[in-house]
């Protein structure tokens, strides 16, 4: 009788254990089969990114250069080498300065290192003959030389002063107007690659007319403070220049450094200049912007 007692009681208990099983079976079966929302989600490929609707980064703006300042005032010293004591006052001012030192006297080597080493622009102030018979010092140029001895006169000049850039002519209304003086002396110029500008002491001056026939680019005088000393007189060349700056972007001026009231007018009026867009250069920046530009003045 108990035999068949834990006969029945094993059966129950496999019976039951069978039951489990597959109750258990059952649940992991339905548990772990996605639905069909979940099947399409696994099972469909997706598309790659449309990259041309993706939000591109802006290419880095570039600041724009500063422009130059348009009006532009060359300033020329003429007649340095004579007193040091003349020259220091214009040495001290701000702006770009051009000294055309004399050759032959006294202090003219000084004026041109001093010159130099104050950052000024230094060019040869070379005498030439004048109509009337005025002399024009050592180191002139007149009509009578023959071709050789204005350039032996010339080059011997330019070899006394140093960090010479360029040249212009001490009166010289007469040599200025002779085509065969001027064609050897802006020979020289291009042979030396230096720079002239035209003092301009004579309306007939063949100066620009000789150089373009030889292809080559000169400067020309604007404004021309002589023999003045008045103040009134010079703030109202001064402000001509403006004038002349306003009209073609650039004045070239000339004074001289004996006129210590030149120097101190010009200081006073420099920062005028400069709020109103005015910059001073120095004869060496007309030509270094002439070839940049490519123009002819």
């Amino acid at each position: 009788m108990k035999k068949n007692n834990r006969r029945n009681t094993n059966r129950h208990t496999a019976v039951f254990a069978v039951f489990i099983v597959m109750i258990l079976g059952f649940f992991l079966v339905f548990a772990c089969k996605p639905n069909k929302g979940q099947e399409k989600e696994t099972t469909e490929i997706q598309p790659p990114p449309d990259l041309s609707q993706q939000p591109v980064a802006p290419e880095p703006v570039q600041e724009p250069e500063p422009e130059k300042p348009h009006k532009r005032i060359y300033m020329i010293l003429d007649d340095a080498g004579n007193s040091i004591n003349q020259l220091k006052p214009f040495l001290e001012f701000p702006g770009k300065l051009t000294v055309a030192v004399m050759p032959g006297l006294a202090h003219s080597r000084d004026a041109a290192v001093m010159a130099h080493q104050h950052g000024k622009n230094v060019i040869l102030h070379q005498p030439m003959e004048a109509i009337g018979g005025n002399d024009p010092g050592p180191g002139a140029v007149f009509t009578s030389m023959s071709s050789d001895e204005i350039a032996r006169t010339v080059n011997a000049n330019l070899d006394s002063i140093p960090y010479v850039e360029g040249m212009n002519n001490h009166m010289g209304s007469a040599a200025t107007s002779d085509r065969r003086v001027m064609e050897t002396v802006l020979k020289i110029v291009r042979d030396r690659n230096i720079y002239f500008v035209d003092s301009f002491t004579h309306s007939k001056s063949v100066c620009t007319e000789v150089a373009e026939n030889n292809g080559m680019t000169i400067a020309k005088r604007d404004i021309f403070l002589d023999n003045v000393k008045d103040k009134e007189k010079i703030m109202e060349a001064l402000n001509q220049a403006k004038s002349v700056a306003d009209r073609k972007g650039y004045a070239i001026m000339i004074g001289h450094v004996w006129s210590s009231e030149l120097a101190d007018t010009m200081m006073e009026m420099y920062p005028d200049f400069i709020d109103e867009g005015y910059c001073f250069e120095s004869a060496s920046d007309f030509f270094i912007l002439n070839d940049e530009d490519g123009k002819n003045f």
